[in-house]
């Protein structure tokens, strides 16, 4: 019998060894459905001694999923010391709660559940809705329970009882789980026993509540829901009252300007990232929770925002994490430094290598690993043995021969700014049409990684260009101001720079070149369109605004006049009482007659970040200049919560409408 093991070995050796008996042949860029397949190994976790790794896998036919756990020993990752079947279910993760019980955390869709549950965020797809699970099963394969399985009515009652909060290593036969009381209507804290499946509710949640974090179990943070804001409040341990803290934007927006990310392994000191006195960018520091002060910077670096960290069960801060045009960390350890960087040479210094956890004498490591030619993989990593052991991985039949580099690319703008942007580079040969594709947020960045939508396009063999305009995330507070009501000049320009800079160099059909984003990456496709029509021979907007006189309404009728977002995007795109002339200039929409390019608008109907009015602005605007212009609207979709058959119409749509302008 072959183990799993081989069978995906074999799946990874294969294409190559193929290839060769080919006579070298040339390697066929992937299709559209085979980026859209579901992935096999979805998760990996070690167990709290180190001894033994579980994954997750599954296999997909249709909608039957078929998963599988496979425990492998640590010391000879080779052997597969025990299968667990799952069946056929959506699994989502994977999580060891103590050395001798698993937590598989799955996606259900019961028949009977044909409307919103209650305290669900979610929307209905196609399968219904989504209802989430723990299954609790020992590494025999025995004793297997459901969580909140305790003879009440919440497993029929509750959507989501698989959100673990914290994995109580004092209390190994529990760990802390966020769900809906029904009861009381609103979200709570329970100690769930992974052996009986039964509950205890340890902390209650106010009306707005949505979210805490834990140290060692006991609550320090919560967050309420305040519009598309927060408000975080914080107690000590010892404490029973919360405090209220400040305000922030709500994180599926833009970067935080503060946000906690762990606890420490000192009682009520937790890490936020956050700006300090001297330093331009974001740094990691401790934060008190008695005194709620900033304390002392753990890690910075000069020119770079830091993002997170890396943190032992123990609270012991093992790196902090930034990105440079790779992810990348400042070490506490500079031993650790030195193995990272061997470990990057390893991967061709080509990508992103994520320390997904850690045994506590931070001896063994498993991360996953993920770059333009590599879907993601997971590996573990073993500094004794000196071992670096590939044990998983998502899509392997996207080999790295079938897959497109991407080079990092120095841009001068014209004010002598310096900028970074990302070239993909497709398998087919010079001259190749460009497609220009600036990133969402705006206060975001893109990064060299692995991106289905620029290897999509790359499939097609079309070069993509990935612009870090000003006004990008990452690059220190300077470089995201120096874009606040910039949307249609600066920002624009810094693409159009980056845009000369690869014609210049004679690798492009500078007859064929289109521009695509998707939400202010929309925005900048259609802007780019009207600042340059004679560039662009397509354009295609993804729930991207195209009025900003509408889009900053839209803010104060939803969040309030009086809401850290609705001010947050007063200073990012212009207040109208004071700069209605700038923000009417740098619509698409009141620009409409500029454009030449055909314009494919696609926008989810349930978009609550931007209006699909907007879409719909733009097109009435677009045929009343008499241009071309299709707008596909996306039932029941908001701004990310799209389903394979979305993203799989958005792609094909997108494609089909490039190529049929290239070809005119």
């Amino acid at each position: 019998m072959i183990s799993r093991r081989q069978a995906i070995a074999g799946a990874v050796v294969a294409p190559a060894f193929l290839a060769a008996l080919a006579g070298h042949a040339a390697p066929v860029p992937p299709t559209i459905g085979e980026f859209l397949k579901p992935p096999v190994d979805r998760d990996v976790a070690l167990s709290p001694d180190g001894k033994r790794i579980a994954i997750l896998s599954a296999v997909t036919d249709g909608e039957l999923v078929t998963a599988s756990i496979s425990v492998l020993d640590a010391d000879d990752p080779a052997r597969v010391l025990a299968t667990l079947p799952v069946g056929n279910a959506d699994v989502r993760g994977l999580i060891w709660g103590n050395n001798e019980r698993l937590l598989v955390r799955l996606t259900v869709y019961p028949d009977q559940v044909n409307r919103p549950p209650a305290g669900t965020y979610s929307t209905a797809n196609k399968r219904g809705y989504p209802v989430g699970r723990v299954v609790s099963v020992g590494i025999d394969g025995k004793g297997t329970v459901t969580l909140f399985d305790d003879g009440t009515r919440k497993l029929r009652q509750i959507y989501d009882l698989s959100d673990i909060v914290d994995v109580l290593r004092d209390d190994p036969g529990h760990v802390l789980v966020q769900a809906w009381s029904a009861g009381l209507g609103v979200w709570a804290l329970y100690k769930a026993n992974i052996y009986d499946g039964s509950v205890e509710m340890v902390e209650r949640g106010g009306v707005n509540t949505f979210a805490w974090q834990t140290q060692n179990g006991v609550p320090l943070v919560r967050y309420d829901a305040d519009g598309q804001a927060m408000a975080i409040f914080i107690r000590a341990p010892d404490q029973k009252d919360w405090v209220f803290y400040r305000k922030v934007r709500r994180k599926d927006l833009e970067k935080l300007d503060f946000e906690i990310v762990a606890a420490t392994e000192t009682a009520g000191t937790m890490l936020a990232v956050a700006a300090a006195d001297g330093h331009d960018t974001r740094v990691l520091r401790k934060f008190d929770t008695r005194s709620l002060a900033l304390g002392e910077v753990v890690a910075s670096r000069p020119d770079r925002d830091i993002d997170g960290a890396v943190i032992t069960p123990e609270g012991v801060v093992l790196a902090a994490i930034y990105t440079e045009d790779r992810q990348a960390y400042v070490f506490s350890d500079p031993k650790m430094a030195a193995h990272f960087r061997g470990l990057n040479k390893y991967l061709g210094d080509e990508c992103n290598i994520s320390l997904v956890q850690g045994s506590a004498d931070l001896s063994r490591f498993l991360a996953f690993v993920q770059g333009p030619r590599e879907p993601g993989a997971y590996y573990f990593y073993d500094r004794a043995a000196r071992r670096f052991d590939s044990i998983g991985q998502l899509q392997p039949w996207l080999t790295q021969e079938r897959l497109a580099p991407v080079e990092i690319l120095g841009v001068k703008a014209r004010d002598g700014v310096m900028l970074t942007a990302y070239l993909t580079i497709p398998l087919a040969s010079s001259p190749r049409p460009l497609i220009v594709m600036p990133h969402g947020g705006p206060e975001l960045r893109d990064r060299v990684d692995f991106d289905r939508f620029a290897q999509i396009f790359a499939a097609q063999g079309w070069m993509v260009l990935q612009p870090n305009f000003r006004g990008s995330g990452g690059y220190g507070q300077a470089f995201a101001k120096a874009g606040k009501k910039h949307w249609g000049d600066l920002m624009q320009a810094d693409v159009e720079d980056a845009v000369a800079q690869v014609l210049a160099s004679g690798r492009v059909d500078t007859t064929r070149i289109a521009i695509c984003g998707a939400s202010y990456g929309g925005y900048a496709a259609l802007m780019g369109a009207v600042r340059r029509p004679e560039l662009y021979k397509a354009v295609v907007a993804i729930a991207g605004d195209s009025d900003l006189v509408e889009s900053i309404a839209f803010s104060r009728s939803k969040d309030g006049a009086d809401s850290e977002a609705y001010r947050y995007w007063l200073g990012s795109i212009g207040n109208p009482e004071t700069d209605r002339a700038m923000m009417e200039a740098a619509s698409p929409a009141r620009q409409a007659s500029r454009i030449q390019a055909p314009v494919l608008l696609i926008h989810g109907t349930e978009d609550r970040i931007v209006a699909p009015k907007q879409s719909r602005i733009m097109a009435q605007a677009l045929k009343a200049a008499g241009k071309p212009v299709e707008l596909v609207e996306l039932p029941d979709v908001g701004h990310r919560n799209l389903d394979v058959d979305d993203w799989k119409l958005v792609y094909t749509k997108s494609v089909a409408h490039i190529a049929r302008a290239f070809s005119a």
